[in-house]
């Protein structure tokens, strides 16, 4: 009776180990679904996050208020991976430009918000009617070099569109991925989302995104970060 009664505990545990290993792996194959448009070492941050119940921080630091695409996108990741796995903070730095967030050294702003994971927002459309291109370009590789300093996992992207008569936003875009490239950081570029004429999804007076800019620029969270509903448009460099 003492041997049989070894023998059922041990199945039993057994099987309670073989079940924690399926959830486990069942868990890490559900992830891959959604960050396989993530590099590896992001992908391998998600996965021990899971593993060992610890959440990553990621910040924000955008020209976007926290109750904007911030906020859908924490919803976003919260439904997508679960509510422990993502702690999401926002730095909003409004309409400052690139010499401004130098001046401002938004990186030490960043650095006392503990993250894990970085994603600064190039403020293209902050710097469009106050510098040029390329010194929007030299600010924004001098920025890069402090985040990098942080030594914190590091993402880029560009700002919203806007309308400019000196320079297209595609340019922009371009010449962004073009530095991040240079520094060997991550660039997260969705402008292929946007439809080619702007018009409708601009406030030609302000400048802002009307309602209808604002739903598309609130897809991109979803399709980049959350359950791809509409893979067709996804475009991660």
């Amino acid at each position: 009776m003492g041997t049989q009664h070894w023998q059922e505990q041990t199945e039993a545990q057994a099987s309670e180990v073989k079940t924690a290993v399926v959830h486990k792996e069942k868990q890490f194959s559900d992830v891959s679904a959604y960050t396989k448009n993530f590099p590896d070492f992001i992908t391998k941050q998600i996965q021990s996050s899971i593993a060992n119940k610890k959440p990553l921080t990621l910040v924000l630091a955008t020209s976007a208020k926290e109750t904007g695409w911030p906020q859908q996108l924490k919803k976003e990741l919260a439904a997508t991976y679960g509510s422990d796995v993502f702690t999401v903070k926002t730095l909003s730095y409004g309409s400052q430009t690139t010499d401004e967030l130098l001046s401002s050294h938004i990186a030490d702003q960043i650095d006392q918000l503990q993250p894990n994971i970085i994603l600064f927002e190039a403020p293209l459309k902050n710097d469009y009617q106050h510098l040029t291109l390329d010194e929007t370009l030299e600010n924004t590789d001098k920025l890069i070099h402090q985040l990098k300093d942080l030594k914190k996992t590091l993402m880029i992207q560009p700002s919203q569109p806007y309308i400019s008569q000196t320079e297209s936003y595609e340019e922009g875009v371009e010449a962004i991925r073009g530095v991040s490239e240079a520094n060997w950081v991550y660039y997260m570029n969705h402008s292929l989302i946007w439809p080619f004429h702007l018009g409708e999804y601009i406030n030609k007076d302000s400048g802002n995104l009307t309602k209808k800019g604002n739903e598309v620029w609130g897809v991109r969270c979803e399709l980049v970060y959350g359950k791809i509903k509409r893979q067709a448009l996804l475009y991660v460099e």
